[in-house]
């Protein structure tokens, strides 16, 4: 049987856009012994630029230091929110699409729709990962759609046996603008080239910030308005 999402009965969540948050009101939040840790220090600095965002992993093994490699413009984050303003809040929560999995994305979902990330936090979706390869079973397909309500867009990364002999060093990474890889008989190694739904996540990602910069930058100034 899924986890309960911890929303009121009477509420049927619709993500609102540009990440703003589900009514705190109608959320039940995690209990204090299931939240998501804070990270106070700034986010590494790993390319010549500082991150864009971070990936959150949900749960131990949920691939957030691969998905952080692949996206060169992504941090890894671990699995504590970053709490420092000093580099990127925009967040990516990452998990494995198993049922432990979005039972751990639904609850920093949660956490963050009851208002308990850290402030200046914005989650701009989730990155489910592959927990095998293969066909996902019924029950699991269900509870993703489900827990797909509280995030505003989903990404859905495939399973990529050849992660199992590679370090993370060794991975090709995505910048932003990278033409997608050629279509082939033979997939390219990954120490070649990021995977075709890595790349097309990485873009898309990309340009839904870019949109959403867009919009804030055309929002009024309130104290104007005034």
């Amino acid at each position: 049987m899924a986890a309960p999402l911890g929303l009121n009965a009477d509420h049927h969540p619709h993500y609102p856009a540009q990440g703003r948050r589900i009514d705190p009101a109608t959320v039940s939040a995690p209990p204090r012994e299931r939240r998501a840790p804070v990270r106070e220090t700034p986010l590494p600095i790993t390319g010549p630029h500082p991150p864009l965002w971070a990936v959150l992993g949900a749960h131990g093994g949920a691939g957030a230091s691969t998905l952080a490699r692949w996206w060169a413009p992504a941090a890894d984050s671990g699995l504590a929110w970053p709490g420092s303003p000093l580099t990127t809040q925009r967040v990516l929560i990452a998990a494995r699409l198993c049922m432990p999995g979005l039972t751990a994305a639904a609850e920093r979902l949660r956490e963050y729709h009851a208002g308990l990330a850290p402030p200046g936090v914005t989650v701009i979706g989730l990155a489910l990962t592959a927990a095998r390869p293969g066909k996902v079973p019924a029950v699991v397909r269900r509870y993703r759609s489900v827990v797909a309500e509280l995030a505003e867009t989903v990404y859905e990364i495939d399973w990529h046996d050849e992660l199992i002999v590679r370090e993370l060093t060794e991975l090709a990474q995505y910048l932003p603008f990278d033409p997608p890889p050629p279509p082939r008989r033979r997939r390219p190694a990954l120490t070649e080239a990021v995977p075709a739904d890595v790349h097309a996540a990485g873009t898309q990602i990309i340009t839904h910030l870019a949109a959403t910069k867009k919009v804030s930058a055309a929002q009024p100034d309130s104290e104007t308005m005034s």
